[in-house]
């Protein structure tokens, strides 16, 4: 069970336990509608009829019990009982009627209902003034006549009705029901707040995400597309050579595969997580090196990543851009991410070489040293001016200036260096170092 389900389920198993106040989505009615003997403006009035009932019937059967004319007791009782309507906003308005009730015997009932409501809805917020109630009570029931305390058992009789009963008994009661309904909304409170911080976690994972899928699409797509521009360009100059438009028709094709099976590739990785990445001989370094006849990647070993450097390079020099590749030490299988950030500097590099530098001497390096591996492109001044759209609009490989930056945080995810700039020559390099222990086996 996640974490944002089982908050959902502790949520509903304590407002079952208790009623708490519903979430501000659900309205009034609907609560009422849905719950309506638990609605507490249903309890109020019922325990005020109640109360109300007992305290005529008692002026009724005792209709000079009271501090006037019998009518006058009788709406004095029927009136001490309204303030229970209140006793959830105004809990010590509502014990003051009862005491005075109390006091002048017109009702003794509204007692212990005043001393509850005191308990649960203020005590949890002020046990000193709950407290400073009691002992108004106990004032209200100590004798103050001399021959009164000569009946020993009398007066203890008194006390443990008119005292423990009245106002002790309801009183704890209600400190017991407010700090239980106070420490359960407290718990709810919580359950809700771990739910709002997982799902900004979630959101935040989620933009996380996009970014990530927006840095390969970036990757996998702009090399390919480069390349199939560039040789889309050149079909226009060499439209009268068959030989070379179906040369040149191959090529894009190739590289229209290519940039498919990278994305179909990407597309995996990101569904199957990293348990897909592991299964497939270490994520889009493997299987992607070389392509069937229906442009599918065939597996190759784990180092896939980096010996795909040289097929870029092929492929760069296919398109008309001189490069060259060196290759220093020996390889070895490395872990997913620095073969994967090995290959995207080598394709961002080439990539830019096209939009920048049309035509430039290229040179790629790899070197496996002892615990790192360097990887470097260095071009020189661009052979050729950059060609223009039809529309003399801009050039045909715009550039949205973003592809470094990305570059720089892949390999720094890595655990490696990058550093990028131009040469006093007019040329531009970058060159990247990554940890290359060996990837472990499992």
């Amino acid at each position: 069970m996640s974490s944002s389900s089982h908050n959902q389920h502790f949520r509903r198993s304590v407002r079952s336990w208790l009623v708490v106040p519903e979430s501000p989505r659900m309205s009034a009615s609907d609560r009422s509608r849905r719950f309506p003997l638990r609605s507490p403006a249903v309890v109020d009035v019922v325990i005020t009829v109640a109360v109300l009932g007992l305290s005529v019937w008692n002026s009724v059967k005792n209709p000079y019990l009271g501090p006037a004319a019998p009518w006058a007791n009788l709406l004095l009782a029927a009136l001490g009982a309204l303030p229970l309507l209140v006793r959830r906003r105004l809990p010590e308005v509502t014990l003051a009627v009862a005491l005075v009730a109390k006091a002048f015997q017109v009702s003794s009932f509204v007692q212990p209902f005043a001393y509850y409501a005191e308990g649960a809805y203020r005590g949890p917020h002020s046990r000193r003034t709950a407290w400073a109630t009691a002992g108004a009570g106990l004032l209200l029931v100590i004798p103050w006549k001399a021959e009164a305390w000569t009946h020993p058992r009398m007066l203890a009789g008194g006390f443990l009705v008119n005292f423990v009963l009245a106002v002790l008994v309801p009183l704890l009661l209600g400190l017991y029901v407010g700090e239980r309904r106070a420490v359960l909304a407290g718990l709810v409170e919580r359950a809700e707040r771990a739910e709002r911080e997982q799902r900004l976690l979630a959101e935040a994972a989620r933009a996380e995400e996009r970014q990530r899928i927006a840095g390969e699409m970036h990757d996998v797509v702009s090399h390919q597309v480069s390349l199939i521009v560039v040789h889309a360009n050149a079909l226009a100059t060499v439209a009268h050579d068959p030989k070379v438009t179906a040369e040149a028709a191959q090529i894009i094709q190739t590289a229209g595969r290519q940039a498919l099976t990278e994305l179909r590739e990407m597309l995996g990785l990101l569904k199957g997580g990293p348990e897909t990445a592991d299964a497939d001989g270490g994520g889009a370094g493997a299987g992607a090196g070389t392509t069937d006849g229906d442009g599918d990647a065939a597996a190759t070993p784990a180092t896939a990543a980096v010996s795909r450097v040289a097929a870029l390079a092929d492929s760069s020099r296919a398109a008309g851009l001189p490069v060259t590749l060196h290759s220093e030490g020996e390889p070895r299988p490395l872990a997913e991410p620095v073969e994967r950030a090995a290959y995207r500097v080598v394709q961002e590099a080439l990539t830019n070489v096209h939009k920048h530098a049309p035509g430039a001497a290229t040179d790629v390096r790899v070197a496996y040293g002892s615990g790192t591996l360097s990887v470097s492109v260095t071009n020189g001044p661009a052979g050729r001016p950059a060609e223009a759209a039809p529309d003399g609009a801009g050039p045909l490989l715009p550039s949205g200036g973003h592809g470094l930056i990305g570059l720089a945080e892949r390999v720094r995810l890595a655990g490696g260096d990058i550093e990028s700039g131009p040469r006093p020559d007019g040329g531009f390099r970058v060159h990247a170092t990554l940890p290359a222990p060996p990837r472990t086996a499992g």
